[in-house]
Parts: structure tokens; C-alpha cells; sequence
């Protein structure tokens, strides 16, 4: 019997048991099978052990075990340079697409999905399989409370402002704009689910701060951002909102063109705007924009209410959304230069957030 790896749970273990007999079947002639990493004197939570031609090659792995292209860019940003003990970690997911497998081949990122496809580059072997299409994986995120949009919106105002988490349910209702009963089964959830625990005292804290942002941002472009949607328009002029007052109009800016004017470290192809309300005609004719379905701005409903605390350590004037939903967006993308930055904001602005 396979023994279970350290700290990978249920869901985790299936789909690595999953991914592995996907991998004998579509190579026909190889083995793989999960082990305890500890075993092998790898630090690591799960590791998959291969058996190429008669050698054997352990690898340690990183478990994405949502099937959001989201999640898998996520966790894939992540591994570019990481190694256990010398050693790549190899992404394992339900399913990585064409697309997504060539993104990761071109980083050199070793990964395994559910339904065969496969790549390793290491000294004993190297195997490339794409293309297999996917399969019906029983195993995927269970629909909870605080994973719908509602949900979702309690969660992002726990992370961005600032002891909320501890405050009463009416506060956080009034904070977040959701209903008392929504906040209450929210909590609930989340505490059930350890993305929140309670000290002895009853303050309630985020006891792994980076797992509750992952859950946040694979879920966030799927479950609440579709229902933001507002309006897309073309610009007239590159670059026009580098000094345009988004402020006067109760509106902020996000992915791109926010990390472009944070950070400089990327020129913005598209920009993405949140607004509380709907954009008038004294906007579009001071920011000399006209309507285009498939234009390069964005407009989005802000789904946070004011005053809020943005997290920037820049000027407090700066007319950009909070960092979180800054690097959300940035993930969503999927733009492999937006993944670099993304992982930079997420390092300067979130990691220590509630540390």
C-alpha cells in the first residue's frame, strides 16, 4: 500500500494517485507512484517517484489541486527557480492545456496532470507529453460559502483592511456590503476550512496567510469578477492615464496600469479601471475614450465599499485599488510578464500584510 505524504490532504492525495496512473497509461511502459518525501530526505510536503527504464527518479512536488488556469499560473509562478535539495519541484494539476504546457516547458517547469500529459527534463530521463485531452476529474473545489461572489467579497475585506477579521459580524457586514447572515456563514466557513482561527482571546488571525490569498485569487476571475463588468472603450491617446484624475471621478486603477505606475517595471498593454459607479460622458470626454467591445480599458464595478485602507506604502493619493486585487489581476492574465511583476508585488506589498 503507497504510503500517504506528509501534509498533503485527501483531495491532494487523489489527484497525485490520479496523475500517476495517468502517467503509466499514457507512457505505457513507465511507472510513477507518490512517496513520502521524508523518506528520501527531500523537504518537501509530497514528491512522486518515477521509474524511467529500470532508474528511479524522485521528484518533489507541488500539488495544484484546483483546475483554475488561474491556480496552475499561481503555482507555476512560483516554481520558476525552486528548488528542494538541488531539485526542480514538478507541478501536478487535474489538467494542463496546450497553452499552459508550452508556458511551463518554456520556464522549465517539470509537471504532471490527471489525464497523462507530463514533462521532466532531468539527468536520468526527459519525457514530453502534451496534447491529451482532458478527463472527467471527479475531484474539484468544493462550493462553500465564502467561495461564492458574495463570499468572496467578505473575504477580500478581511485581507485588505486592517483587523477587521476581529471585529464583530455587524461591522464586517457593514464594512464588506454583505448581509449579517452571509458574513456569519462566511466566518463559519472559513474558520471550519482553517483559512481562519480564533487566539484564546477571540481575535481571529489568518494561520496561513499565503494559502488564504491562493484561495482568494484562483477564485476571484471566475466567481466574482465576470459579475463587475461594466463597459470597454479604445483610447485616443497612449498612455493618457499616467496623470488623469481618476480620483475626481470615484474610480481607481488595477492589473497593468497600476503595477506600470507602482512599480515600473512593466509598460502597461491594457488598462483596467474600478469605478463605483458608471462612467459618464464627462469622463470619456476628459479622458478622450470612446466605447469598443474589444478596446484595450476596462471598466469594472468597485465591489469594496469607502473609505478604505489601500495598503500602498507610496503616496496616498496614488489613484490604484489595493495591491491583492493589483496581483489577482495580474495572475488572471496569464501574460508571463505580468507574472514576474505579480510575484514582485505579492513579496513588497502582501507577504507580511498579516504576518
Amino acid at each position: 500500500m503507497t504510503s500517504r505524504p506528509d501534509g498533503v490532504s485527501i483531495t491532494e492525495q487523489q489527484l497525485l494517485a490520479g496523475a500517476c496512473a495517468a502517467f503509466r497509461s499514457s507512457t505505457r511502459i513507465y511507472r510513477a507512484k507518490p512517496v513520502v518525501p521524508s523518506r528520501f530526505g527531500l523537504e518537501a510536503d509530497s514528491a512522486i517517484q518515477f521509474d524511467i527504464d529500470g532508474k528511479k527518479l524522485v521528484m518533489p512536488v507541488q500539488v495544484a489541486s484546483r483546475a483554475s488556469r488561474p491556480d496552475i499560473l499561481l503555482a507555476s509562478s512560483r516554481l520558476k527557480s525552486a528548488r528542494v535539495d538541488g531539485r526542480p519541484v514538478m507541478l501536478v494539476a487535474s489538467y494542463v492545456d496546450p497553452e499552459l504546457a508550452a508556458h511551463l516547458i518554456d520556464s522549465d517547469i517539470p509537471f504532471l496532470d490527471a489525464a497523462g500529459n507530463a514533462f521532466i527534463r532531468a539527468r536520468e530521463a526527459t519525457i514530453m507529453i502534451v496534447g491529451r485531452p482532458r478527463l472527467v476529474w471527479a475531484i474539484g473545489a468544493r462550493a462553500t460559502r465564502s467561495t461564492t461572489s458574495k463570499g468572496l467579497q467578505v473575504m477580500f475585506a478581511l485581507a485588505t483592511q486592517p483587523g477587521l477579521a476581529s471585529e464583530p459580524y455587524r461591522k464586517i457586514a457593514e464594512v464588506s456590503g454583505a448581509a449579517l447572515s452571509t458574513v456569519n456563514q462566511v466566518i463559519d466557513d472559513l474558520l471550519s476550512r482553517g483559512l481562519l482561527a480564533t487566539r484564546r482571546t477571540g481575535q481571529r488571525i489568518f494561520p496561513d496567510w499565503r494559502k488564504y490569498v491562493d484561495e482568494w485569487v484562483s477564485l476571484y476571475p471566475a466567481r466574482l469578477r465576470p459579475r463587475l463588468a461594466m463597459s470597454r472603450y479604445t483610447s485616443t491617446t497612449p498612455d493618457w492615464w499616467r496623470s488623469f484624475d481618476f480620483l475626481k471621478f470615484d474610480a481607481r486603477l488595477a492589473g497593468e496600469a497600476a503595477a506600470d505606475l507602482v512599480t515600473q517595471e512593466l509598460k502597461a498593454a491594457r488598462v483596467t479601471i474600478y469605478a463605483q459607479h458608471n462612467l459618464g460622458a464627462d469622463f470619456l470626454k476628459e479622458a478622450r475614450l470612446r466605447p469598443a467591445p474589444d478596446g484595450d480599458v476596462e471598466v469594472l464595478a468597485s465591489f469594496w465599499r469607502e473609505p478604505a485602507e489601500y495598503g500602498w506604502d507610496a503616496s496616498a493619493s496614488l489613484p490604484v485599488v489595493h495591491p491583492l486585487l493589483v496581483y489577482a489581476d495580474l495572475i488572471a492574465s496569464g501574460d508571463s510578464r505580468n507574472l514576474s511583476v505579480a510575484k514582485d508585488i505579492y513579496e513588497r506589498y502582501l507577504e507580511n500584510l498579516h504576518a
